[in-house]
């Protein structure tokens, strides 16, 4: 199924898409490239009504938006702890299991997935958890998992929907000052401008997209590029300020009046 814009992924299309060959879906939460929020209870419900089981990478969402799994009857969801989460990179991931599933034997297996009062008898038969550690594998990494507890503590004190809520404002901040600032130099928004579609970063569309990013490196901003235009900026809720996002745009600014861009060839480093 291919998106209509080339940006965007409608629900409709996704549901008409669950045919009776479909047996599983893995859909992202947020989309990486444009930041849109696909809306997981009406396409849990929609698959549900097919057979379908369902489940969702949060890779892009985990940190930054309100989830209610459990709520909306999803099977399954899996993300990575760096981004939002704060537990950098080479940090361990998180998985979500609907209770409904607990029991079921996992399909791939380790030592870790063991009932942890039966993990050191060393038996040849598994005896999975009874939760959704039964889909653990290996060990975790006591050093990746280490930032994450200080990170977690942070995040209840603050609370997911007060940072939900800064995150949007921020990010329209952020939209509202391009359009302004930057007017008649080839940008585009390429993030959905309404609230409830949108997820923690936004996404600048420019034909130069690979200079400007390293141009911004450059003078101290660290951007995401995403092939072939897309200029990725998270003003982060917990630590951002407004008056950061001021001063990157006033930055990009002074990147595209002065060319500073054109030192550099227009395609992306190793790392992005």
């Amino acid at each position: 199924m291919k998106s209509r814009d080339g940006r965007f992924l409608e629900e409709d299309d996704i549901i008409e898409a669950m045919t009776d060959d479909i047996a599983l879906i893995i859909l992202p939460t947020v989309l990486y490239r444009s930041g849109q929020i696909l809306d997981m209870k009406r396409l849990t419900a929609e698959a549900h009504k097919r057979g379908i089981v369902i489940g969702f990478d949060g890779c892009h969402s985990i940190g930054a938006i309100p989830h209610s799994f459990s709520e909306w009857d999803v099977d399954f969801a899996y993300w990575c702890n760096y981004k939002h989460l704060n537990g950098g990179p080479g940090g361990v991931g998180g998985l979500y299991v609907n209770r409904k599933h607990f029991g079921t034997m996992p399909g791939l297996a380790g030592w870790f997935g063991s009932k942890k009062d039966k993990q050191f008898d060393m038996e040849h038969t598994l005896t999975p958890a009874e939760s959704a550690g039964a889909y653990q594998i290996g060990t975790p990494h006591v050093l990746s998992c280490a930032p994450l507890i200080g990170s977690l503590d942070i995040f209840i004190e603050a609370g997911i929907e007060n940072i939900r809520e800064k995150s949007l404002k921020i990010n329209q901040y952020l939209m509202d000052l391009v359009e302004f600032e930057l007017k008649d130099m080839g940008f585009f928004i390429g993030t959905p401008r309404e609230d409830i579609r949108r997820g923690g970063h936004v996404s600048l569309e420019h034909k130069e997209a690979a200079r400007i990013c390293k141009a911004l490196k450059e003078n101290g901003v660290i951007p995401d590029f995403r092939a072939p235009n897309i200029i990725r900026l998270a003003p982060v809720a917990l630590y951002t300020s407004y008056a950061e996002v001021w001063e990157v745009v006033q930055i990009l600014k002074k990147i595209m009046s002065e060319k500073q861009y054109e030192k550099y060839k227009n395609e992306r480093e190793v790392v992005a």
